[in-house]
Formats: C-alpha cells, structure tokens, sequence
C-alpha cells in the first residue's frame, strides 16, 4: 500500500507529532510506502516534528511551500506515484486563511474517476463541518471520540477512531537521580513540575506560573518548574508580558527534543491547558508513567479520567492539589499486554482497505 499525507504545515505542535507517530508505527510495522507533502511552510525556527519526519522519508518528503502552481501537480504525482491512500491531517475547508487549501483542486483531487480513496483528520475543536463542509471524503480517521460522537455525527462518510497510542517504549533509560545530577541539580529533595507546550492563552502556562510563584512564596526552591514550548512570535502578546516577572522557581527551556528526558526527571507534570482537541502529551505523559494533573475536558469524553488529577481552575484549591499530587503515588500504573504502536499501524491498515469494501 502507498499512502500519502498531506499536512497543512510541520511546525512544532500536535498534527506534526501525530502525522510523526503515523509514519513511525506504519514504517515499523506495516510494508507501507509513505509519502508527506506539506502544504506550506511555516518556520525554519520550530521544525523538531518535521526533521524528523525527514530524516525518516528522505526523498519521499515533499516540501510545496504554499505554492499554489506547484499543489495543481498533486494529481499527477499521485499518479506517478501510484498513491492508494491520501490522508489530509486536518479538514480541507478548514485550512489557515493564509495557507488555503484551492477549492477547484480539492474537488479535482476528490473527483471519483481517481483511483485513491481520501481521508481526513481533525486535528482542532472549532471546525463546524455542517456548516462549513463542502466535499465529503472516503472516511474520516478521528483522533478523539468526541469528533465521532459530536462534531461529525452527521457526516455521511465511513468513520473510525485511531488515537494516538500509549508507547511505555519512549520511556527515558537513565534514573531521575542521574538525569538531575547530570543536569546541574544537587538535589536536596527538591521535587520537579512539568508544563509543556506551546505558550498561547490556550495552554494557560499563566496559571502553572502562578502556581509557581505561590509555592515559591511560601516553600522556596522544594518544588521546581520546568516549562517546555517554543515562544513563537505570533503569541509574542501573550508570553513576553509573562517573562518579565519569572519566580526563581521556573526555569523556561524552549522547543526540545528530548523532552522524553523531562518526563523521567519530574515528578508531575502540569498540564495547565483549557483548549485542547486530544494533546498528545496527555499519552506521552501516561507512556511515561508520571502523575499527571490537567483540566478533564469536554472533549476528552473520559478517556483521561483514570489518569489524571483533575485541575478545578481555582489556584487556593489547585496549589494544595499540587502537594497532595506529588507526594502520593502514581494515580494509575501501566499494565499492556498487547503493543499499543503496532494495533495503532494495523488499525490505519485495516480502516484504508475498509474503505474498497462495498
């Protein structure tokens, strides 16, 4: 099987790392020949996600940079490449204003006399597709249940849900001792908060700060922030006023790619953000096996009820869950029988021959 994807963009974010993971499991453990176009280009700074995407592909990785003469040759590269599948990781009708996905080409590409079948994933919670929808595809892969059960309930088109995956395997192997020897920390029993992601109101990193500055306050350096998300430049107005008044407890890394490394060298993670679709690092948090304190969203429908400490949005209430949090144990323990990345290549499998079934 060829499958392409096609990705708005590659910078940092949640559709890269999702499309990254894709790639991985499909590569690992299916004979899938995969393709990436990526529609536009964002940045040369935030690219974690999108190097590695091509180092993985090589050739197979095809910048368009929003050129839109050059996205009319989509047609016949799917042709020349004998593409079976191609899956768009975010709704067409619903690309950025300054990054359009042209509609006489979507319906060119979508046109049945073509021999590939089309899926589409919602990679967002603000697209109304009875309202905004002007070509079905084959199927729609969603990444959460409440795209299925809410949004896209009324579409026509074959649906599945393929989450992203619980992988125990990107545990870090060193010890957490050992990771803050070798990162500057002589511990003194000290304990380590996380907060990822990219600094936006969304992610409210305000409120983990806050959080901070309260804790300081009163205990001083014991428990330790640690935020990690790059400081684009088009959220300037909401992060810069926030750097200016840093308690000495937080420390700000940027984009990194070893954030794997964080995770075993915390003790919580804090995961502040109240707009969220389904964040990946929710289940890299879990494949990690640390405790985990977030908002338990409508658009989670549960799926994370087992295994976070719910944040209630009051920072009197949120600072002394911080406490009871990180002194008591792991609210849930991994226990995986079966390897959670292979079902997530197999289930992409089995869902893009579905869609040949009459």
């Amino acid at each position: 099987m060829k499958v392409l994807f096609l990705a708005p963009h590659l910078s940092t974010g949640g559709m890269p790392a999702f499309l990254l993971k894709r790639i991985e499991a499909l590569l690992g453990y299916t004979d899938t020949e995969v393709f990436v176009i990526e529609w536009k280009s964002y940045s040369n700074t935030y690219t974690v996600q999108r190097s590695q995407i091509q180092n993985l592909l090589g050739n197979n990785f095809i910048p368009f940079w929003g050129d839109i003469e050059k996205q009319k040759t989509i047609v016949d590269f799917c042709y020349q490449k004998q593409i079976d599948i191609i899956h768009i990781e975010e709704i067409p009708e619903g690309f950025d204003g300054h990054n359009p996905f042209d509609f006489e080409l979507q319906k060119e590409l979508y046109n049945k006399k073509h021999p590939w079948k089309i899926v589409e994933t919602c990679h967002n919670v603000y697209f109304n597709p009875d309202e905004y929808k002007l070509l079905e595809p084959d199927g729609y892969s969603f990444v959460t249940p409440y795209h299925l059960n809410n949004t896209f309930k009324n579409r026509q088109a074959k649906k599945t849900i393929i989450p992203f995956p619980i992988d125990p395997t990107i545990q870090y192997f060193d010890t957490q001792s050992n990771l803050l020897k070798n990162n500057g920390w002589l511990t003194k029993g000290e304990f380590h908060i996380l907060n990822i992601g990219l600094w936006t109101q969304g992610k409210n990193q305000k409120y983990a700060l806050d959080i901070a500055k309260s804790l300081y306050e009163k205990y001083g350096w014991t428990y330790i922030f640690h935020f990690i998300g790059n400081q684009a430049p088009n959220f300037k107005d909401y992060w810069e006023p926030l750097m200016n008044d840093l308690p000495p407890n937080v420390f700000i890394l940027g984009e990194r790619d070893d954030v794997d490394k964080y995770f075993k060298m915390c003790d919580l993670m804090l995961f502040t953000s109240t707009w969220e679709c389904n964040p990946i690092v929710l289940k890299e948090a879990i494949s990690n096996n640390i405790r985990i304190m977030a908002h338990n969203l409508e658009h989670y429908q549960d799926e994370y009820t087992d295994f976070i400490n719910p944040l209630s949005g009051d920072i009197k209430i949120d600072k002394l869950k911080v406490l009871e949090t990180i002194h008591s144990p792991i609210k849930y323990q991994l226990d995986f029988h079966e390897n959670d990345v292979k079902n997530f290549a197999l289930e992409h499998i089995s869902f893009y021959k579905s869609l040949n079934e009459k």
